[in-house]
């Protein structure tokens, strides 16, 4: 057998006499295999082939019997042999129409163009080189990837066996033409004709995928017939605008078994002793990309169940603020210098202003709580300058208001407002804000050329999208009023993520706070842009963070997780991952590919950008988001919080990133579960906003992280 068809998977059933049909035999498939069984006992997916009890093939899998729509046929012989054979042993079928042709690879059917493609890598190159190769060399030059970013995605493109564009013609790797020939009988039964089969045979030349003499067939059969649940009448009354009701036609897929005997019989005579294989479908010939190389290793690393526990302190934050009895959505939580606590919420009372922000502080033990804003939305977000000294959050008095931002002195406990003037090149549907290295806010946003603008000359060379930095334009107003913003910088960055990758194609900024440079997040990692001019620095691929273990893709966005939190101090990011594994009961669990898998895993994965490594990929647990994430003052300390399904109730994990170990098992009583985390700035306390709670935890000496000159404690929330 040629050494390029031995490589097919294992199982793959070779036919090499006719005496084998009463026997389950392999397939292409792993863990499949075909017989002859009488279309009869499928009456519930079968119409007139199960009335007629005809023979039919069928597959036999571990989930039990299934009625064969086709079968693709695969034998190392010459077209110009195969097809002869197979148009003479229909000819005992009856009369076929036919038609013989030479065919342009972009157009083959059923998957073979994937066959192809898997099975020649010169091709690959060449498509890769072609198509691909000449915009990412543009997007490395406007400063939108990095040259290891354009291996990366060059070698991912050299790897693509999805289809073959219709003008790949002008490749020289890419065969022009191939043979195929193609047959079909189609009878009508009844005397009104309205019932109907359609057989087709199809036999076309596969060589240049196998490197050898390579044919294939496929046979498949369908059944066309009235609806015995359809009526005129019926439809008429049960009519609706929503649905289209059922159809007047019905039809079935089989493999008449008859047809695939004698095909079958056929090329087995014809191939002259070469193997004769047989698959459900093309893809079982497709040999899988290996793209293991371009995606980080990582081990998740579980909480430990040893360490000491530490039971946190509760605070009733609802009946301090007076809200016990209503609805209550909690959004962020800030500790003040002098020990203070912000927090924001969503209160659904009478008010008509549901968004607050309150102070609480400790007056010897008892707590006091002042008001110090009230709108209509917003409040999502409180960030603290770098001084401790200002308090930020962006909110509007009403739903349809203006957008504005406010700034909570924490000295004078003065508040001053400010309406947004943003340029036309803000979206004004969904920005994000974060604090700049001059502790004031910066808009993020993306910016899509309109229709009318995209063939313009200044209009950008890679695509239509870019992401947006507005910086202000003058210093917040003394008395508040008006706030001008301005375009700082654009990145052509955001064209080149792309519909090929997983999730949301969007990127947004780290929480990092860096003078000449920002961090964003994007489909394949963390990347460092000029903050002068949007080009990017650095690019750094993160491991997985969304779905399940794919060794061949890591792209994608989690949802469901906090913004990423960055340490200048220390020198990582941590990105949020939300994974599908299976939960067996083992932590952490294994990093498996089960498609049947429905278990959700959160955690973050941190990177040291030293190196651009993943240090640690931090385990919360079963869970099904990850809602918290806070980092102590020079980042020796992370923790995150969810609402974990095991244990049931609040639960947030403590790790001491550079030992890569959690030292304390964090505790509480409290129900419900953590929306936000903050560390105090003398490092001694960890804090938790919980949905009617607060949860305190004073943490042991020997991991005080207080904050100094520069340094100050951040968090981020979903």
């Amino acid at each position: 057998m040629n050494a390029s068809l031995a490589r097919i998977a294992t199982g793959l059933m070779v036919i090499t006499s006719l005496g084998q049909t009463a026997h389950a035999q392999s397939t292409a498939v792993e863990g499949m295999s075909w017989k002859i069984e009488s279309a009869a006992l499928f009456p519930n997916d079968l119409g007139p082939a199960a009335k007629a009890k005809e023979p039919i093939l069928v597959w036999s899998t571990k989930n039990g019997e299934k009625v064969a729509t086709e079968v693709h046929l695969l034998v190392e012989a010459p077209y110009d042999k195969i097809q002869p054979a197979v148009q003479k042993a229909l000819a005992t079928f009856g009369a076929f129409t036919s038609d013989t042709g030479n065919y342009t690879p972009a157009y083959q059917s059923d998957g073979w163009s994937e066959v192809l493609l898997s099975r020649r890598p010169d091709i690959r190159n060449a498509l890769a080189t072609r198509f691909e190769e000449p915009r990412l060399q543009l997007a490395v030059k406007e400063g939108a990837l990095t040259a290891d970013e354009m291996a990366r995605r060059l070698a991912q493109a050299s790897a693509r066996v999805e289809s073959l564009p219709q003008d790949s013609t002008t490749i020289d790797a890419i065969p022009t033409k191939y043979p195929s020939y193609y047959a079909q009988q189609e009878r009508s039964y009844g005397l009104t004709g309205k019932r109907s089969s359609k057989l087709s045979i199809r036999v076309f030349d596969v060589s240049a995928a196998f490197g050898h003499p390579a044919t294939s067939v496929r046979i498949s059969r369908v059944d066309s017939y009235p609806n015995p649940k359809y009526g005129l009448l019926k439809s008429w009354r049960d009519f609706n605008v929503l649905s289209t009701g059922p159809s007047p036609t019905l039809s079935d897929g089989v493999v008449p078994a008859p047809v695939f005997e004698a095909v079958r019989s056929a090329l087995v005579a014809a191939a002259d002793g070469h193997a004769v294989s047989i698959a459900p479908t093309p893809t079982a010939w497709v040999i899988p990309a290996d793209l293991t190389a371009q995606v980080p290793a990582f081990a998740l690393t579980a909480p430990s169940s040893d360490a000491p526990a530490l039971e946190a302190q509760t605070i009733r934050w609802d009946t301090l603020i007076g809200t016990e009895r209503d609805q209550r959505y909690p959004h962020d939580l800030l500790t003040l210098p002098d020990g203070d606590l912000m927090l924001s919420a969503e209160i659904s009372d009478d008010s008509g202003r549901p968004q607050g922000v309150w102070r609480l502080h400790d007056a010897n033990g008892e707590w006091k709580v002042e008001s110090v804003w009230r709108g209509g939305k917003g409040a999502r977000q409180l960030a603290l300058s770098a001084d401790g000294r200002t308090v930020w959050f962006s909110g509007s008095t009403a739903q349809d208001d203006p957008a504005q931002m406010h700034a909570y002195d924490v000295a004078t406990r003065r508040l001053a407002s400010f309406t947004l003037n943003l340029p036309d090149t803000a979206s004004g549907r969904d920005w994000h804000w974060e604090l700049a290295d001059d502790q004031l806010p910066a808009i993020f946003d993306h910016q899509s050329a309109s229709l009318f603008d995209r063939d313009k000359a200044n209009a950008n060379k890679l695509g239509d999208e870019q992401l947006i930095v507005l910086r202000p334009a003058t210093p917040p107003p003394a008395a508040g009023g008006t706030w001008p913003f301005k375009l700082s910088v654009s990145s052509v960055r955001q064209s080149m993520m792309n519909v090929r990758m997983k999730g949301n194609t969007y990127i947004w900024p780290v929480r990092w706070r860096g003078a000449e440079t920002f961090w964003t997040e994007d489909q394949l990692g963390i990347a460092e842009l000029d903050a002068a001019n949007g080009r990017v620095l650095r690019a750094l691929p993160v491991p997985q963070r969304d779905g399940t273990p794919d060794r061949n893709d890591a792209s994608g966005v989690a949802p469901w997780v906090p913004t990423p939190l960055g340490s200048p101090e220390a020198g990582w990011i941590a990105s949020g991952f939300v994974l599908m594994l299976t939960d067996d009961g083992s932590m952490p669990p294994k990093l498996d590919g089960d498609a049947n898998r429905n278990d959700r895993f959160v955690g973050m994965h941190v990177i040291n950008l030293k190196d651009g490594r993943v240090h640690l990929s931090a385990l919360l647990g079963r869970a099904d988001t990850l809602r918290a994430a806070a980092r102590s003052a020079n980042g020796r300390l992370l923790a995150i919080g969810s609402n974990g399904i095991k244990p049931r109730g609040p639960k947030v994990v403590l790790w001491d990133v550079a030992k890569a170990q959690t030292p304390v098992q964090l505790s509480t009583s409290a129900r419900g579960e953590p929306h936000a985390l903050a560390f105090s700035w003398n490092g001694s306390d960890l804090w938790a906003l919980g949905s009617r709670e607060l949860l305190h935890w004073h943490l042991p000496d020997a991991l005080k992280d207080a904050a100094t000159r520069g340094s100050f404690p951040d968090q981020s929330h979903d």
